[in-house]
């Protein structure tokens, strides 16, 4: 395996570091960014990811990328929240049905074994301690880090509790493997930046209160309270609403934090209101944008060198 990285890396100049930040569904954008830049002949050695990063991560070092966009392109609304395996046991939904759709497609993998070096970030909610996995079963490692809290129950590891990896570490840049002469790149999913909605099929901005059953209807009303009602509904927010926001603003300050602490050679922002967390449904709208950013922002990278 040392054999053949050490060929890959004096074939591949353009060789990359990626860190995948989280952000529920706007993760999906990961994947277009990763399009792009083998689109264009770089070569990513290395990646690191929180949470959807996590996600997205895994599957990329496993060589099953294209087998995810493909079903997540096939999700329509009803599909993703027929996926919601609702419990009341530290959050609302366990995730297992989600899991063993992805395993259908992507077998069981240990880290070691990746095509690629990955490292994924989760935090053990006990101890109060960031856990980096880059060793063992590739799955445990991805349910601990997208166990994110009040929402997503939980992963039980031996005696720790694992929870989203977004907690402590949203954008883990100084978890990625590095080596002499690559490029950095790192994607946020927390970026202040406005989303151009007019660009896109007003359709697919349906908000989830349509949704056909009455439960998910129920509960994701609760939990979003559309925003489209302004200052009344934030005078009446939700405890799952004030829970979103409450992470989305940790993460956003994070990220920031992170970004002066470990600058990347590459940054490629993806607008925080691009997306809900469930709105898997709009995977192929999500993954077109990842990739016009990637563009935008290689453009401009590979103009100065």
């Amino acid at each position: 395996m040392k054999i053949i990285k050490r060929i890959e890396r004096d074939l591949h100049p353009k060789s990359v570091a990626l860190v995948l930040a989280s952000g529920g569904a706007r993760g999906v954008a990961h994947i277009g960014v990763i399009q792009e830049l083998e689109c264009r002949g770089y070569h990513i050695h290395s990646v690191s990811g929180s949470s959807i990063g996590a996600v997205v991560a895994g599957l990329y070092a496993a060589g099953k990328l294209d087998e995810y966009a493909d079903w997540l392109k096939g999700l329509s609304k009803i599909d993703v929240y027929r996926l919601l395996d609702f419990t009341l046991n530290l959050g609302f939904v366990k995730a297992d049905k989600v899991f063993r759709e992805i395993k259908k497609f992507s077998g069981s993998w240990n880290i070691e074994d990746l095509q690629k070096d990955l490292s994924i970030v989760a935090v053990d909610i006990i101890t109060r301690e960031e856990v980096v996995f880059n060793t063992g079963d590739l799955y445990t490692a991805i349910r601990s880090s997208i166990a994110y809290p009040s929402v997503i129950t939980p992963n039980k590891v031996g005696k720790k509790l694992m929870v989203d990896g977004g907690v402590i570490n949203p954008i883990p840049i100084n978890r990625v493997k590095r080596k002499k002469g690559d490029i950095l790149i790192a994607v946020d999913l927390s970026a202040d930046i406005p989303y151009p909605k007019e660009k896109h099929n007003k359709k697919v901005f349906q908000s989830s209160h349509l949704m056909a059953y009455s439960k998910v209807k129920d509960i994701i009303s609760r939990w979003k309270n559309d925003k489209k009602h302004g200052e009344e509904i934030r005078k009446n927010w939700s405890y799952f609403r004030l829970s979103e926001e409450s992470l989305l603003t940790m993460h956003r300050q994070l990220s920031k934090l992170t970004l002066e602490l470990y600058p990347p050679d590459v940054l490629i922002p993806i607008s925080n209101e691009c997306a809900d967390l469930f709105d898997f449904y709009r995977s192929e709208e999500l993954i077109e944008y990842g990739r016009i950013q990637a563009s935008i922002a290689l453009d401009k990278w590979e103009g100065k060198n």
